[in-house]
């Protein structure tokens, strides 16, 4: 009886194994524009990425009885570093590189009830990084403010707005304020049935498979894994990342890394007090 209840989970075991080995593989939707289409990739560690013009989301799938659910990994919508870079003297410089045009804005050294000063003014266009913000008092701590993204979904607005606060614990003189663009913020699943060398998912949309993971080039398979494995936006950022400010001239200060400087997110109970004087002006003319 023992051998017989081994035996049948043994054939369970393999019969999802040759499931989930059908599943794994490229899929292609094309966009019909100039900018490409999308290839979503299945990888065999239970992993997979969504790559199109611009960018590559990552996340995790798992498989049930009748289904797969696949869900995406969630980036904060700021990520803020900080360095001690002896070169400064009297100077804290604030280096920001976020996404314009979301009405994005910070508060420095503010108690609880002060207003917020927007990052870029509106309409802002025409722009040029890197932007840095300066001034002589030391930072004990930066608020950075996201506002709801209004989105209607089945006639329902969606999206709420978030509060990053950190508490600046170094002597800190330099500071990097990023972030993704806000599609890797938005997280959420989805679930696909697999059929006919076809991910489902429902509503009459389904994306045909186009190749295998052994059909992927070497280069781009160690890059895809990578990407699945690491953090975007790591503990320490060093020189050669891409989220690494830019500088015009490379000295041994400016390849100083940055640490990461965690945040307390939170949701504000009520609107925040925004002022209309902006931290930078960009604008240019048609």
């Amino acid at each position: 009886m023992k051998s017989l209840f081994f035996s049948v989970i043994t054939l369970v075991t393999l019969s999802l194994m040759a499931q989930n080995n059908e599943i794994e593989g490229t899929y292609y939707e094309s966009s019909g524009n100039p900018e490409g289409g999308t290839t979503f990739i299945v990888m065999p560690n239970n992993t997979f990425v969504v790559a199109y013009f611009g960018g590559i989301q990552k996340g995790t799938w798992e498989a049930t009885d009748n289904y797969y659910t696949f869900t995406y990994h969630s980036e904060p919508k700021f990520v803020l570093y900080g360095r001690k870079n002896p070169t400064l003297r009297d100077s804290v410089f604030i280096n920001f590189s976020v996404e314009a045009n979301l009405k994005y804005a910070v508060r420095i050294n503010a108690t609880k009830n002060k207003s917020f000063n927007p990052i870029f003014n509106d309409g802002a266009n025409c722009f040029s990084y890197p932007y840095r913000y300066n001034q002589t008092e030391p930072v004990k701590t930066i608020d950075a403010y996201a506002p709801a993204i209004v989105e209607y979904y089945l006639g329902e607005p969606q999206g709420s707005s978030e509060l990053y606060s950190y508490a600046i614990e170094h002597d800190y003189n330099e500071y990097l304020l990023t972030g993704l663009p806000s599609t890797y913020s938005n997280g959420g699943s989805f679930k696909a049935v697999f059929e006919n060398n076809e991910l489902i998912l429902g509503e009459g949309k389904s994306i045909k498979k186009s190749g295998e993971i052994k059909d992927i080039s070497e280069e781009d398979l160690l890059f895809i894994t990578a990407h699945t494995e690491n953090e975007i936006l790591p503990k320490v950022l060093e020189y050669g990342n891409e989220f690494f400010p830019y500088f015009d001239e490379t000295n041994q200060s400016n390849l100083i890394p940055f640490t990461r400087i965690e945040a307390i997110r939170s949701i504000p109970k009520f609107p925040l007090q925004i002022n209309k004087k902006s931290l930078f002006i960009v604008t240019c003319e048609d």
